[in-house]
């Protein structure tokens, strides 16, 4: 989720760090911009302390990378790689020091993977699931170990061992038990293991401090979101959602997933006011303005939920100046537009994202949503056979979400193909689509 902050507020933050720079270190600003990012979901406050940190501390592979992830959750893939260059060139220095650095191999692994360089990046976390058995060989007790062991073998699909890697995290009572026990929790689900996954979950709120906020709301988010696409349980999601608000009654994720959910639930008015309180939250938050839109359309108040899809619009007008090429803002220009009725101009959005959208391994990419709203506003138009065509090419890129298999059934059938669009509609329901 994107802040945008008032020019004033902007420069009283500059003068703020100019403050207290000297006196804090480049982890001090890494610390702080996590917390930017994890805690207050603002990318601009992440980029500014992790550059602070790479000003300190230029050499650091590490916070290179963290930067390059930072630009690239805001849509600027070009900066992105360059520091993604960099993070490598620093990494290979690290390895050429030391060729049993398993972290530098797991990061070089990460880095990789994001400039699309897929079989080398396999190599190199390869590299560094071999010097962490050798670790753990000579010090089997080492938890720590145990957890990153883990999720090199997370990124490298074996989910299997990944768990079990995870589980002596826990057992040798590792600082990061209580994260393991959150991994576990997500695997179990993507594996649809749900009721495991349910209870994994609960055990890792038991092995979380309840001093620890952020991970205590991840678990229950994470919860929440199992109990809401998985197991299509979204009272019990809500609670869940619920929860992580008393630790945080201002979280601005936990709070869209409860508009979301309530709006699921067409409990239409609750969901307009969560909607309304993340908007005095962050005002220059689109998405949310996008979902007022739906509520208050299903309301019948057409003429407000006009006006929140234009008050979106005008946000990622704003976003797109700033970027020409932000994929995920032009999809999301798309999608206002498409909500508006101006299904020729969303074409051209959806369009626009697909051209200048990242590879699908890219954090910044947007190619598959944009897919889907082109084939939604083809089939608005009547344009069933180009419609058919973007819903294939969403599939294409992502085969497991409902959305793209729902719209291909509803395009084969306006082209007369009932059979065909019936078994699509099959696989969307599998997939869990909700109209």
């Amino acid at each position: 989720m994107k802040s945008r902050f008032a020019i004033t507020l902007i420069a009283i933050a500059v003068l703020s760090i100019s403050a207290v720079a000297q006196e804090m270190t480049a982890e001090d600003w890494s610390k702080r911009g996590e917390d930017e990012l994890f805690n207050n979901s603002s990318f601009e406050g992440a980029l500014q302390a992790f550059d602070k940190a790479v000003e300190l501390d230029s050499t650091n592979a590490t916070l290179w990378l963290h930067k390059a992830q930072v630009h690239e959750f805001m849509g600027d893939r070009s900066m992105a790689v360059e520091a993604y260059h960099e993070a490598l060139n620093l990494t290979d220095e690290d390895l050429q020091e030391n060729q049993d650095d398993a972290d530098a191999w797991w990061n070089r692994g990460v880095i990789l993977d994001s400039l699309d360089r897929q079989t080398e990046a396999k190599e190199a976390r390869e590299k560094a699931v071999q010097v962490y058995n050798q670790t753990l060989v000579s010090n089997p007790e080492d938890g720590e170990t145990w957890f990153k062991m883990a999720e090199v073998l997370v990124s490298l699909n074996r989910k299997e061992e990944a768990i079990e890697a995870y589980e002596k995290s826990i057992e040798m009572n590792s600082s990061k038990a209580g994260m393991a026990a959150i991994s576990i929790s997500h695997l179990l689900a993507e594996a649809g293991k749900y009721d495991e996954a349910l209870v994994a979950s609960d055990r890792a709120l038991n092995l979380t401090s309840p001093d620890n906020i952020q991970d205590r709301k991840l678990v229950l988010d994470i919860k929440g979101n199992i109990l809401m696409e998985e197991a299509k349980r979204p009272k019990e999601a809500l609670q869940a959602f619920d929860e992580a608000l008393k630790l945080d009654p201002e979280d601005k994720t936990s709070l869209m997933y409860k508009a979301y959910i309530l709006n699921d639930l067409k409990r239409y008015n609750e969901s307009i006011e969560v909607y309304q309180k993340v908007i005095e939250l962050d005002s220059n938050e689109s998405n949310a303005w996008i979902g007022n839109g739906d509520a208050l359309n299903a309301t019948g108040r057409k003429g407000e939920a006009l006006e929140a899809y234009r008050s979106a619009l005008a946000i990622i007008e704003l976003d797109i100046q700033e970027n020409p090429e932000d994929s995920r803002a032009l999809e999301r220009k798309g999608k206002a537009l498409y909500k508006m009725g101006e299904y020729e101009e969303a074409i051209d959005a959806f369009d626009r994202s697909i051209d200048v959208s990242p590879p699908s391994f890219a954090i910044s990419s947007a190619s598959y949503f944009a897919w889907v709203g082109r084939g939604d506003a083809m089939l608005k138009l009547g344009r069933n056979e180009e419609a058919l065509e973007a819903y294939r090419q969403a599939i294409e890129l992502y085969p497991l979400n409902g959305d793209a298999w729902y719209g291909k059934g509803a395009a084969l059938q306006a082209l007369g193909k009932r059979i065909e669009g019936d078994w699509a509609f099959q696989m969307a329901e599998m997939l869990g689509y909700r109209e």
